[in-house]
């Protein structure tokens, strides 16, 4: 069966090809499909871009505000916090659905 190795999926350059399906007899009327084509390798990321994304990330320090931590921390060790459930309700519904509160 030399042809056989012809069909089903074909690697070519790092790309999986759908190999064209072969006429049996007695199926003329089945309809010819288009290849399909898999991708095997993600393309390379590029390394250096990355590396000097990652570095402005770090240099912008961490996105909290510390000296509010520190204030929400001491109202909550002496008890003078106290929550706004309908603000807290109002705010969670702005995150998910913007524009509804």
């Amino acid at each position: 069966m030399s042809g056989d190795s012809k069909i089903g999926l074909q690697a070519v350059g790092g790309i999986v090809r759908a190999a064209a399906p072969r006429k049996i007899a007695g199926d003329a009327a089945a309809p010819a499909h288009a290849p399909t084509v898999v991708r095997t390798s993600p393309e390379p990321l590029p390394a250096p871009h990355l590396i000097g994304l990652a570095g402005e990330i770090a240099d912008r320090g961490p996105p909290v505000d510390v000296s509010r931590v520190a204030a929400l921390r001491t109202a909550i060790a002496n008890g003078s916090y106290s929550p706004d459930p309908a603000r807290i309700a109002d705010a969670m519904v702005a995150f998910y659905r913007p524009g509804a509160a």
